[in-house]
């Protein structure tokens, strides 16, 4: 019945003038991310992320030196604190200032405050971008997806994590399959992984285990590396 009352919200926010969706699903965003920082008795854990950028696309640390990097809907963790050697390391989110409020501005990355949806930086801004865990959260797919190409220069890597096959939820209202990938039509795609989502949906942790999909059509998570096309 939970379930059900959920993705039954979740279709009427879908019909309701998109200003009154961006202030709901910020507002459920700020709310989750309370929960965690409570749980964790007040520090946020990021020990996770240097693993994301680098064993899971078979690249190592030192890739990233000298390197421009931006983290697409990078939420409060610090997700680049990792990359020490990175010429600039910036995490976009219309939630930032929240976010340097959650984390007490502790972190040596940058935070800006900007949707995804149009990227407040210039053509060929960054060598690396990321999208991780946040395709399936913006609010215009096809405009994020443009604009994340748009900054990242010839020869750049887009590294994304995405949940597919999942019903569209109040925070994650889309849903996208392994088609996701012909949508980056100025990459080309250079590795892609496919594994199966847990019964919590429970991202990082369906990583590190890294089971296969059962069946073409399930729940699952792709993992790719694209390179912007000269």
């Amino acid at each position: 019945m939970k379930r059900f009352i959920y993705h039954s919200a979740a279709a009427m926010l879908s019909r309701a003038p998109i200003s009154m969706q961006t202030k709901f699903k910020e507002a459920a965003e700020l709310m989750y991310w309370k929960k965690i920082l409570q749980k964790s008795n007040g520090t946020f854990y990021n020990g996770h992320f240097e693993r994301n950028f680098t064993s899971l696309f078979g690249l190592d640390r030192s890739y990233y030196d000298g390197k421009r990097m931006l983290d697409i809907g990078c939420g409060p963790l610090g997700s680049l604190e990792w990359a020490e050697g990175a010429a600039r390391r910036v995490g976009l989110d219309p939630l930032a200032d929240k976010y340097l409020e959650l984390n007490r501005g502790t972190h040596k990355m940058e935070y800006v405050a900007g949707g995804s949806e149009k990227l407040p930086f210039a053509e060929s801004s960054f060598d690396v971008v990321s999208i991780f865990n946040a395709l399936d959260h913006v609010e215009m797919l096809d405009e994020s997806i443009s604009e994340s190409q748009r900054v990242l220069s010839p020869g750049g890597d887009l590294l994304m994590i995405v949940e597919i096959n999942h019903e569209p939820t109040v925070t994650e209202p889309h849903l996208l399959d392994e088609n996701i990938l012909s949508k980056f039509d100025a990459c080309t795609v250079e590795t892609s992984q496919v594994f199966a989502i847990r019964d919590d949906h429970n991202v990082y942790k369906s990583i590190e285990e890294a089971n296969p999909r059962l069946s073409a059509g399930d729940p699952a998570i792709i993992c790719a590396r694209l390179r912007r096309k000269y």
